[in-house]
């Protein structure tokens, strides 16, 4: 995990998660490619809130402190699964109350597989990363 301090602000679609209802909705089985460390892929297999919350990360960058605690399922999909989820962090301002936060970033590499064929899921909004 790499952990990077900011004092600009994160991206603009960067997702404030305040209930599930915010996460996409789909929680069956999804199988998704994840890049190892020695540069090939493996196949993992989610579902439930891990599906949900990898889904979103794949789409947009999250807001770290969140009511549905999503820092457990990044730590699962991290230590458990071995996707590359990076946190950077940002000087408080106004909107949290002058506290230093974090926000969530997906690696590169990673991918939804549907129906057995490789198919990115991306969104067109994905976050780019204010060190790039």
């Amino acid at each position: 995990m790499t952990i990077n301090t900011h004092t600009s602000r994160p991206p603009k679609n960067t997702l404030r998660v305040q209930g599930w209802k915010d996460l996409p909705k789909d929680r069956s089985t999804a199988r998704y490619e994840i890049p190892t460390a020695d540069g090939g892929t493996r196949v993992i297999t989610l579902k439930s809130g891990n599906r949900v919350v990898l889904d979103a990360l794949i789409s947009r960058p999250l807001f770290c402190a969140s009511p549905v605690r999503i820092s457990d399922r990044v730590c699962i999909l991290r230590h458990e699964y071995g996707v590359p989820i990076d946190r950077e962090m940002y000087d408080g301002d106004e909107a949290s109350e002058g506290q230093r936060f974090g926000v969530y970033f997906i690696g590169q590499g990673v991918r939804r597989i549907e129906q057995g064929a490789d198919r990115e899921f991306c969104h067109s909004l994905k976050g780019e990363r204010s060190d790039r």
